[in-house]
């Protein structure tokens, strides 16, 4: 079976450690030879940086996390000429809405380097659980829509930038660890909770979503109206 890549941001680890998920990825890796790939600032943010300082809230998944690399289920990429590209992201997402003459920052590096590297390896599929990040792939003018609601006050925007980084980003997939929950469920790996198994579907989905995954409960509504 050919292996299928998936870019990983930093947020779907927070989704997924918090929510004691992380073993979907080993299932995915197993089942589907999904290889999911992540970025040095993420490595950096996720592993490195809670391991080296030893934080403690966030000590045990770094260490679940350097575990799914070492078992080769998440695979780090080593710094490469992504830098450039990701800081060429990072200065057109930033640089996209204005508000009162000033930009508004959307993204991070870790953010960046993961589209960054999107594009250099020629990988459609982003596994992306920010919803900021999400929409400025998916829908970049509903950013627009929901700050000038939130804030009361007219956003502008910079045409240049927003088709610079459209021409960049607006044929990737982003996946949330929502659907791959949605995914697993269909497959069987609910089965082993027997009589409990949309039940333990329903507490995944609202689990995640309270760990970060960008979900909301009219769509998980949804997703439990169309499982049996």
């Amino acid at each position: 079976m050919k292996q299928k890549d998936i870019i990983c941001d930093s947020g779907i680890f927070i989704s997924l450690t918090s929510s004691c998920l992380i073993d979907l990825l080993y299932y995915f890796s197993k089942k589907y030879h999904v290889r999911f790939i992540i970025p040095p600032a993420v490595e950096e943010e996720m592993i490195l940086y809670p391991i080296n300082k030893k934080v403690k809230r966030y000590l045990f998944s770094a260490i679940r996390i350097q575990d799914a690399v070492n078992d080769g289920v998440i695979t780090k990429i080593e710094k490469k000429e992504t830098n450039s590209e990701a800081d060429r992201i990072m200065n057109y997402a930033n640089n996209l809405f204005y508000m009162r003459g000033k930009p508004i920052k959307l993204i991070q590096k870790g953010e960046a380097e993961t589209i960054a590297l999107a594009i250099e390896l020629g990988v459609d599929n982003l596994l992306v659980d920010e919803r900021t990040t999400r929409l400025l792939i998916e829908a970049p003018f509903s950013i627009k829509k929901h700050l000038e609601h939130e804030f009361k006050i007219n956003v502008m925007v910079n045409r240049k930038n927003m088709n610079e980084l459209s021409g960049k980003i607006s044929n990737l997939n982003v996946i949330r660890s929502s659907e791959l929950v949605s995914v697993a469920y269909e497959n069987g790996y609910f089965n082993k909770y027997q009589n409990m198994r949309k039940n333990s579907f329903e507490a995944a989905l609202y689990k995640i979503k309270f760990s970060g995954c960008s979900i909301g409960f009219d769509e998980i509504r949804e997703y439990l109206k169309r499982v049996k």
